[in-house]
C-alpha cells in the first residue's frame, strides 16, 4: 500500500496534446506505410503516403528511435501519388495498403524492400517481375461478417467497414461476393475461392440456412457451413491443384505462373530425389514432377488429391529430423512466419541446391543467412509482385552448397 493518506485527492495526470508534425516522405516500408524522418531525424511511419509527398502528420505512438503518425493533411502531393480506384478505400478499406501509389513506384518499392531485408547476403538480385493485373486479379479472398454484413477492417481497426464490391476481385469472385452478401451470412468469416473452370467455392465458419440454395448461383459450385458441406466445394483451382475455399492458393493466377516458372527454373531438371517442404496442396509440386525429379512432399496436412508420389503429413521440424535421404534439392515455401523450425534439418540432409520461396522477405534473410552460415551460397533471388496495390512481394531465392 502505498502512503498516501486514505480520501487524499489524487493527482491529476496530465498528458501532452498529440503532435503534429510537418514531414517529407521518402521509401515505403515494407508493412506498407510511407517513411519520414521528424526534425530530429527520428524514423516516422506514416500510413497512406506515397515517397515525395510533403504532410502534416499527427504523432499517435512515439519511442527514442521511431514513431508512429496519422495523416493529417497532404500539403504537396508527390508525383507518385494517384487518385485510388476503389471507393471503399477513400473510406479507409485496409485490404490495399497502395492504391494511391503509382504501379512503377509501388514495383520499385518492393524492389527496395527485398534489396534492404536480403543486403547482408551479396546475392544477384534480379529485376522485380511483374505478372498480374493491377486490378481484378484476386481468384482467392476472405472477408468479415458482422451483423449479417460483408466487409473489410477499417485500416489499423478491428471495425468492419461493409463492401459491396471489391476491384481486386476476378469479376466472377466480385459477383459471387454480392450473392453471398446479400443471402445475410452468419458473422465470423468467409472464405471465397474460384477455380479455373469458373467455379466458385463458398466457406462460412458456422452453420447456415442459407448456404444450400446458393448452390448453383453466380458459379457457385459448393459451400462450407460450418462441418456441413453443400454441393462440391473442392474445386480445381488450376490444373491438377484442388482445392476448397479454406485451402490455401496464390491469390492471383497469373502470379502465381510466374512463380512456379521461376521456381521450376532455380530447381532445374532431374531426374534426382527432392525434398519439397510446406508442399500444401501441390502448387509447386505439380511443376517439380513435371521437370523430372522423384518429389518427397511435406505438409501439416495431406492435400485433397495428393500430387507427389510420396506425401508425409506432419510439421516441417518434425518430418525432416526423421528423414535420412539423400536429397539433392530442398524445395521449401513456408508461410509468413518462416522456416526457422526447419533449417537444422536441412543442413544436416546437405542437399547440392535449396530453393526458397517466401512471402516475407525479413523472416527468408534470417533463415537464409543459417543456411549460409552452415555453408551454402546464396546465388539469386527473383522479387515477384504477386498483389498489386498492396505491400506484400514473394521471393524466389537460389542457394548452393559450398
Amino acid at each position: 500500500m502505498s502512503g498516501a493518506k486514505r480520501g487524499a485527492p489524487r493527482a491529476r495526470v496530465t498528458r501532452p496534446p498529440l503532435q503534429i508534425k510537418a514531414l517529407e516522405v521518402t521509401a515505403l516500408a515494407a508493412g506498407g506505410d510511407g517513411v519520414a524522418r521528424d526534425e530530429a531525424g527520428r524514423v516516422t511511419f506514416v500510413p497512406r503516403t506515397a515517397p515525395g509527398d510533403r504532410v502534416r502528420a499527427r504523432l499517435v505512438q512515439a519511442t527514442s528511435s521511431f514513431a508512429r503518425a496519422e495523416l493529417v493533411e497532404v500539403v504537396a502531393p508527390s508525383p507518385a501519388r494517384v487518385a485510388p480506384p476503389c471507393p471503399h478505400f477513400l473510406r479507409g478499406c485496409g485490404g490495399c495498403q497502395w492504391q494511391h501509389v503509382a504501379r512503377g513506384e509501388q514495383l520499385a518499392a518492393k524492389q527496395a524492400i527485398v534489396a534492404g531485408a536480403l543486403r547482408k547476403l551479396s546475392v544477384t538480385l534480379h529485376p522485380i517481375a511483374d505478372p498480374a493485373p493491377p486490378l481484378h486479379w484476386r481468384r482467392r479472398a476472405r472477408f468479415h461478417v458482422v451483423g449479417g454484413k460483408v466487409g473489410l477492417y477499417q485500416e489499423g481497426t478491428h471495425r468492419v467497414l461493409d463492401i459491396d464490391h471489391c476491384p481486386q476481385l476476378e469479376p466472377a469472385l466480385d459477383a459471387a461476393l454480392v450473392q453471398v452478401a446479400a443471402a445475410s451470412p452468419p458473422d465470423g468469416e468467409l472464405a471465397l475461392l474460384l477455380g479455373h473452370r469458373g467455379d466458385i467455392a463458398i466457406g462460412v465458419g458456422k452453420p447456415w440456412r442459407g448456404a444450400e440454395r446458393l448452390v448453383g448461383k453466380a458459379s457457385i459450385r459448393g459451400v462450407v457451413a460450418g462441418e456441413v458441406s453443400h454441393g462440391e466445394p473442392v474445386i480445381e483451382v488450376e490444373p491438377g491443384l484442388w482445392g476448397g475455399p479454406w485451402d490455401f492458393a496464390q491469390a492471383s493466377a497469373a502470379g502465381n505462373a510466374e512463380l512456379i516458372a521461376r521456381t521450376r527454373a532455380a530447381a532445374g531438371a532431374g531426374p534426382g530425389a527432392l525434398l519439397e517442404l510446406y508442399a500444401g496442396a501441390g502448387n509447386l509440386t505439380r511443376a517439380l514432377v513435371a521437370e523430372g525429379w522423384t518429389v518427397t512432399a511435406t505438409d501439416v496436412v495431406a492435400p485433397v488429391r495428393p500430387v507427389a508420389a510420396e506425401h508425409l503429413a506432419g510439421p516441417a521440424g518434425d518430418v525432416i529430423a526423421r528423414l535420412a535421404g539423400p536429397y539433392d534439392v530442398v524445395v521449401l515455401d513456408p508461410p509468413r512466419a518462416g522456416a526457422a523450425e526447419a533449417i537444422d534439418g536441412i543442413v544436416r540432409l546437405a542437399p547440392r541446391l535449396v530453393v526458397y520461396v517466401s512471402c516475407d522477405p525479413a523472416t527468408l534473410a534470417r533463415d537464409a543467412s543459417r543456411l549460409v552460415a552452415a555453408g551454402y551460397t546464396a546465388t539469386d533471388a527473383w522479387p515477384i509482385d504477386l498483389m498489386p496495390q498492396t505491400s506484400h512481394v514473394e521471393v524466389v531465392l537460389r542457394l548452393v552448397r559450398g
